[in-house]
C-alpha cells in the first residue's frame, strides 16, 4: 500500500510539473494528452489525478497561492517587506501567466476564483497596512491594487512580442507607482 501510495503522489506531482511545462510553452489550451506523456504517464492516470483541465488549473492556482502565502509568513513585521513580496509575486507571476489568464476568463462569482482572490487578499493584508502606516508606499494603496497589479503582470507575462524586457519594464513601472510620493 505505501509503494502505491508514494506512486500515486509521484505521478501527480509529474504531471503537475508536466503541465507547468506545457502551458508554459503553448498556453493553457495544449492538449491534456501532451501533458500525460511529458509527465509520462497514460491518459488514465492523468484523469485519476485530474478530472479536467480546470480541476489541473485549480491545484496549480492553488500551489502558486501556497508559495505566496508561505513567502508572505515568513518576511519580517515591517513595511519594506511588501516589496519583497511584489518581488517574489513577479517571479512566480512569470511562471504561472498562463493559469492566470485560464483564471481571469473564468465567471467573476467562480467559486474558485473568489477563493483565490480572497486568499491573495489575506497573505498581501498585513503587508500592505504596514507599508502604507510607515509611509513607504501610496497612503491609498489596497489589496486590491496588487490584484490589478497581478493581472497587469501576467496580461505583460503572456503577450507575444513583448520579451523579458517588456515584463520587467511593466514591472518596474507598476512597483514604481505602489511607493509614497507618486
Amino acid at each position: 500500500m505505501t509503494k502505491r501510495r508514494a506512486d500515486f503522489n509521484e505521478n501527480r506531482l509529474r504531471i503537475l510539473n508536466a503541465a507547468d511545462e506545457i502551458f508554459l510553452e503553448r498556453g493553457v489550451g495544449a492538449p491534456l494528452d501532451t501533458i500525460a506523456q511529458r509527465a509520462g504517464v497514460g491518459r488514465a492516470t492523468f484523469f485519476r489525478h485530474f478530472a479536467d483541465r480546470r480541476a489541473l488549473i485549480n491545484e496549480m492556482l492553488d500551489q502558486f497561492l501556497a508559495k505566496l502565502e508561505a513567502v508572505s509568513v515568513s518576511l519580517p513585521p515591517e513595511g519594506a517587506s511588501v516589496f519583497e513580496l511584489v518581488t517574489t509575486f513577479y517571479n512566480e507571476m512569470v511562471h504561472y501567466a498562463p493559469v492566470a489568464d485560464y483564471v481571469r476568463a473564468q465567471s467573476r462569482e467562480d467559486p474558485v476564483l473568489l477563493e483565490a482572490i480572497d486568499r491573495f487578499h489575506a497573505l498581501l493584508r498585513p503587508h500592505v497596512r504596514r507599508a502604507v502606516s510607515e509611509g513607504l508606499v501610496r497612503a491609498d494603496l489596497r489589496e486590491a491594487d496588487v490584484v490589478i497589479f497581478a493581472v497587469m503582470l501576467a496580461a505583460a507575462a503572456t503577450t507575444p512580442n513583448i520579451g523579458p524586457e517588456g515584463r520587467r519594464r511593466a514591472y518596474d513601472l507598476v512597483y514604481e507607482g505602489l511607493r509614497a510620493g507618486r
